[in-house]
């Protein structure tokens, strides 16, 4: 386990999509990450701090503080009814309301200490961060869900890869500024090409579905109250996802989680040095590597191929094992993902 734990804010836009929910979960349950602000992003940044502390106060975890975010529309999400009784005025952790001073104080108060931004949502909040505040980028480290690279991936709702991803493309404007930011190190993307995979199914999902902890109760109640929503509603983006899925046998895609694993470790992913920009609709640009064009980034492009107790062991099923076990976890003292042995997938369904 690292000395002292990461201190980490989840800029997060809660309440449209499900592994923005799963992400903060595990967060939550990583011992290497303390969690200092979540703030909200994109579109009605109210609905969504209500949706986010109503699963913060159902965890346990309302001691956090939420900041609210730059609004860019009234557009609400399918979890927005879900939670819709939850009064913010009562929420223990505090609800800052100008999100992106709450984001600079966090940082600030962490006295140089590298603070890791988890970018799961739109960028907004960071561009305003930076252009009041541009001093933070020195003392905190990004780590983006988003770009995509390569093609020939077929999402669920039926675009094929590259598309620009629903962060940069809801603020291409904020994501550039984001991705030229002089920050404390090089941003590292958690990808379409690894993120399309992440999703538990199988023995591991149907392990998770008996849990009774409350961690786990608060994911499987989200999950079906956005499954049915998502369904009804063909008007939401959400929509297409939610058809192609069985919440009896498998999680949603999990994009948002591996931003979270990356805060920690890199550890069953392989990293590319790429030099991006994005598009005025978002669209990742790739120049070459001597190109004078674009910013350096790291890409997690690919899962590691390990060997475990003399078997081949795929790194994504690795990841997989791992991010269940600590959704499974009883408490914040699970074992550190960077000294973690991996087993297999088939070996871990043995154990159940």
């Amino acid at each position: 386990m690292l000395a002292q734990p990461i201190p980490a804010i989840i800029d997060t836009d809660i309440g449209s999509f499900m592994d923005d929910t799963f992400a903060l979960s595990l967060a939550l349950k990583m011992p290497d990450l303390d969690i200092r602000l979540v703030v909200t992003a994109s579109h009605d940044t109210t609905g969504r701090a209500r949706v986010a502390a109503k699963h913060l106060t159902l965890e346990g975890a309302n001691h956090i503080p939420i900041g609210i975010g730059v609004a860019t529309s009234n557009e609400t999400g399918p979890l927005f009814r879900w939670a819709a009784d939850f009064d913010l005025d009562s929420y223990q952790g505090g609800i800052h309301h100008d999100g992106v001073e709450a984001m600079r104080q966090t940082i600030d108060s962490c006295h140089g200490t590298r603070v890791a931004l988890i970018e799961i949502g739109p960028h907004t909040n960071v561009k305003a961060l930076l252009e009041r505040y541009p001093h933070v980028r020195h003392s905190t480290r990004v780590f983006i869900m988003g770009g995509s690279v390569v093609p020939g991936l077929h999402l669920p709702w039926g675009s094929v890869s590259p598309v620009n991803t629903t962060n940069e493309r809801f603020d291409p404007i904020a994501a550039r500024a984001m991705l030229s930011a002089r920050w404390a190190d090089i941003p590292v993307f958690a990808p379409l090409a690894t993120t399309i995979h992440t999703k538990i199914n199988g023995m591991l999902w149907q392990k998770l579905r008996r849990d009774t902890s409350r961690t786990v109760q608060v994911l499987l109640e989200c999950y079906l109250y956005w499954w049915n929503e998502s369904r009804r509603d063909p008007s939401w983006l959400t929509h297409g996802e939610a058809m192609h899925l069985d919440p009896n046998l498998e999680s949603p895609i999990l994009f948002d989680a591996e931003a979270v694993h990356l805060a920690v470790t890199s550890r069953w992913l392989s990293l590319t040095q790429l030099n991006i920009d994005f598009s005025d609709y978002g669209r990742t640009i790739v120049f070459k590597t001597n190109s004078t064009s674009g910013t350096r980034a790291l890409f997690a492009l690919n899962w590691t191929n390990e060997r475990s107790h003399g078997h081949a062991v795929s790194g994504l099923d690795c990841f997989l094992e791992n991010i269940t076990s600590v959704l499974l976890s009883s408490n914040r003292n699970f074992l550190n993902t960077s000294h973690m042995p991996c087993r297999s997938t088939r070996q871990a369904l043995q154990l159940v």
